[in-house]
């Protein structure tokens, strides 16, 4: 059985972002790339996520700390609230320190030389609650009280 995308697309992984992360195939709009960039940290993939940013060298006790975020995080969902050519708005939903939390972001994305980078973002300040018997963020249609809420205890 195929593993579907992290990025929600509902497409096989291998058909969606692992191309693209997999540098196999470059991303050919700031939207794919984002839902790259999104199914990195799932992964952890952290040097794909300093390569396609734009002009940033990140030090040591930097690139540990997105590490750690991204290890440490139950990734549950990627939402898309908005997009232009050059502009991605997206809520990540996840869990860290047995916490849920929500990544509200208007990413800035530009083409430089055929490729897309992330160039920077503003991040909005959302709070986030889920009714315990509500469907969970994560998809598996399970209520959230018996899926992701059990990975906060």
């Amino acid at each position: 059985m195929q593993k579907i995308c992290y990025c929600k697309s509902k497409k096989p992984f291998n058909e969606c972002c692992e191309p693209i992360i997999s540098v196999l195939e470059i991303a050919p709009t700031a939207l794919s790339l984002m839902k790259s960039r999104y199914t990195a940290y799932c992964l952890g993939d952290v040097k794909y996520l300093q390569a396609t940013t734009h002009d940033h060298t990140w030090q040591d006790e930097e690139l540990k700390f997105i590490q750690d975020w991204a290890d440490n995080s139950i990734w549950q969902h990627l939402e898309i609230v908005a997009h232009s050519e050059e502009i991605v708005e997206f809520k990540a939903y996840y869990i860290f320190d047995k916490k849920q939390h929500l990544h509200h972001e208007k990413a800035n994305f530009k083409k430089i030389h055929d490729m897309w980078k992330y160039i920077d973002g503003e991040v909005y300040e959302d709070k986030i609650s889920f009714l315990r018997n509500s469907k969970c963020i994560c998809g598996s249609g399970e209520k959230y009280k018996r899926c992701c809420f059990k990975k906060l205890c």
